[in-house]
């Protein structure tokens, strides 16, 4: 049997499928550093950076749906991680 397929909702109508989650970053932690600013510039570049923060940008959820794409919420990284439990 496969697994089963769960869903993460993190905000603005947006849900995600939990299996596709590449990686959750904390965004105090990483925007500042040149790596990440290189990372999303990549991103933004190709039209893969999807944010729904509004203002607070808090974490940035990396996704891969056959193809790469970034949400940035206002989530902090604990409560998306609560949320996947």
């Amino acid at each position: 049997m496969g697994k089963k397929d769960m869903y993460l909702y993190i905000g603005k109508d947006y849900i995600i499928n939990n299996n596709s989650i590449v990686g959750i970053f904390n965004l105090d932690y990483v925007k500042n550093t040149k790596e990440f600013k290189s990372f999303r510039s990549n991103l933004e570049e190709q039209g893969a950076i999807i944010n729904i923060a509004d203002k607070e940008e808090r974490s940035l959820i990396l996704v891969n749906n056959n193809e790469s794409k970034a949400y940035i919420t206002k989530l902090n990284v604990n409560t998306v991680l609560k949320r996947l439990i």
